[in-house]
This record gives C-alpha cells, structure tokens and sequence, in this order.
C-alpha cells in the first residue's frame, strides 16, 4: 500500500499561502514589511521591470499593470525590449509612458529605481540575463526553463543564496485552481492508492527554430507532476522525432518512473491539431481528469461508476503567479515556485533528452 500524504508545511509557507490568496485586496498589503532597495535602503514600492515585450511578456506586463492598480505597494518601473516594435506595442496598446520603456539592458541593471525583474526572453537567453540580474542585485522571476543545463540553473540557484535573493521560475501551472484542488485532494489519500498519471501536451504550432519540444514545451507537465507528488523521478525514458525538419524533436513520449509501481506518462507535440492541456490521474479507489486550461476537475468513482464535476474557481494565474512574486519579496518569502525547483526540473530534463539521445533508460539521480 502507498499513500501520498504530504510532510505538514512550515510555518512560512502558510504565511505565503495566506498573502497568496489574500493578493486582491489592498488592504492587506499596508500590514507588510517595507523592503530594501538596492541600496540597503527602506522603500515603500516594490519597483518591478519586465524585460522581453514579446508574445508571453506583453500579457506578464499587462498583469503587473492589474497588480499596480490593486497593489499601491507594487510599481511596474521599466520595461525592456531589443526591438523598437515592441516597445511601441507597450506604448501605444498598453498605454505605457515612454519615459517607462528601455532599449538598454545594462541600463536597466544599473537602474536603483529597479529592485526586481522577471525575464520573458527566448529561452536560450534566460540564463545569461538572469545571471546579470543576480549579480546586479536584482531579485528575478525567471521564465521556464530557467536555464539549458542543470549546472547553469544551480549556478543561478546558488548566486541568489549567496546574495539573499529572490529567485523565482515561471512554473505557472502551480498557481492554477484546478491542480491546486487536485493535488490537496492527493494530500488526502482521496484517490487510494496511486497507480498512475497521464498528461497530454499538445498543439498544433510552428517548430521554433533552434529549439526542441523536450525544453520548450515539456517543462511544465514535469513541474506538475513534481507539484501534484512533491517528489522526482527515479527514471525516465523518452522517444521523440523530428518530422518537419531534420532535428530537433517536434514530438516526444516520456515515461517516468516512481517508487512502488507509480508512473507518469507524457505526450508532447507541436503536430496535433487543436490545443490539449490535460492531466488524468488514476488511482485504486477514484480517477479525475483535469482540463489545465480550463481548471475543470470531473472525479470518477471506481465502485460505483459515478461521475462529477468538482467546484473549482478558474483564477488568472499569472495575476497569481506576478503578485506571490511580489508578496514573496515583500515577505522575504519564497515557497511556491523556488528556484531549486526549476533546477530540478532543467536536471529531468536533461535526463529525458539524454534517454532519447541514447535510446535507453536513464536514471535521474535526484532526492524525492
């Protein structure tokens, strides 16, 4: 028999989770500590740049606009972007003040009007901007997969240690209400013994250049299994193939193994029509299945074959994810989507490729 009761929260992940669901009301933001700039000095705004104004960095941006108007404690400062489009779109859509906007990177680093920056650049990037950020004393909210190798996101992981930073990765599915039911509803035996999990990740999208499915697309179902189980694979295997090109992975199936029979199947692939972000879990005593996207939990009953619906509120998860970015700060907390947890997840990443390079199955290696 195996259950998967969760080892009882510190006392510092509670006070999170209290600030967490408590993020749209401003009252509530008068009562917390006042932070430091980068100078050592007190401040009563947390001033927070977005670099990267593309696809994923306008809808961030237009969210820390929503926390500012909610927040008095919060203040988008800079946003900054290579490109002059961009920055236009920031302008003239999102009505941001161009005194606001920024071509220079190494001016906004330099910036002791910037106390916090989260990056929403091509992946390939994020760890050399992220490391700059660091090293200029920046706490950084990382966009996933926070680096391309497991030693670079350590290396990231350690420098925000040393400097007493907040290092945070964009695993936004675990701001999601539907996961977050799901994954209370493991805490308590609800399902009985665990057999296994599927998740369907699925689109049909243009290939990236220069990137595979594995890195790009795979991080956020191993972040949701490892956010359901508080816990990592001890193997995993993968096959995936290149089919509109001639490398470079566009689909892949990922097998990861768990102690005492438990194990997490994964589908990816940019060639399926019609957009699939799913998670079945199937246990001894009941299944659920969870629509991602839609935060809609449906439970199936083993015995009797009943099925339902749960009562799950969709939330905006990345109002979610920016303001516990900001309360974590304010806070000095950060227990929702730490760095060593994106660490962890480039690591089985890396094993996965590995598995699918060399045709076998690899061990992970990491402590669950």
């Amino acid at each position: 028999m195996h259950t998967f009761k969760r080892v009882q929260e510190d006392q510092t992940y509670k006070e999170t989770e209290v600030l967490f669901e408590q993020q749209a009301q401003p009252e509530l933001q008068q009562e917390q500590a006042i932070p430091l700039d980068v100078r050592g000095k007190m401040k009563r705004i947390l001033d927070i740049a977005v670099l990267g104004a593309g696809y994923w960095g306008r809808k961030v941006i237009s969210e820390y606009l929503q926390l500012a108007a909610i927040n008095p404690r919060v203040n988008l400062a800079k946003v900054c972007d290579l490109t002059d489009e961009n920055l236009e779109y920031c302008s003239k859509v999102l009505r941001l003040d161009k005194e606001k906007l920024d071509l220079d990177y190494d001016t906004l680093l330099s910036s002791n009007d910037v106390d916090a920056l989260h990056i929403c650049t091509p992946n390939e990037t994020h760890y050399k901007f992220c490391l700059a950020a660091l090293n200029a004393g920046k706490h950084v909210l990382l966009e996933k997969p926070m680096a391309l190798s497991a030693r670079e996101a350590w290396e990231l992981v350690a420098i925000a240690k040393r400097k007493h930073l907040c290092l945070q990765v964009g695993h936004i599915y675990r701001f999601n209400n539907a996961l977050k039911k799901v994954r209370n509803l493991l805490a308590e035996n609800y399902f009985g013994n665990l057999y296994y999990m599927k998740l369907q990740w699925t689109t049909l999208f243009p290939s990236p250049i220069d990137r595979d499915i594995i890195f790009d697309l795979g991080p956020h179902p191993v972040d949701i299994v490892n956010y359901l189980l508080d816990r990592w694979p001890i193997k995993v295997c993968c096959s995936g193939r290149a089919y509109r090109r001639k490398s470079l992975a566009e689909v892949a199936y990922i097998s990861m193994e768990f102690d005492e029979k438990l194990l997490a199947h994964i589908e990816l692939s940019w060639l399926q029509p019609g957009k699939v972000r799913e998670l079945s879990v199937i246990g001894e005593k009941r299944s659920a299945t969870v629509d991602c996207a839609h935060q809609v939990v449906r439970i199936f009953d083993n015995i009797d074959g009943n099925n339902f619906a749960l009562d799950v509120v969709p939330n905006n998860t990345i109002l979610s994810e920016v303001s516990h970015f900001a309360n974590s700060i304010l806070a000095n907390n950060n227990h929702r989507n730490p760095g060593p947890v994106g660490a962890n997840t480039v690591a089985v990443l890396e094993s996965i490729k590995r598995s699918m390079r060399e045709n076998k199955a690899i061990n992970v290696g990491l402590k669950t």
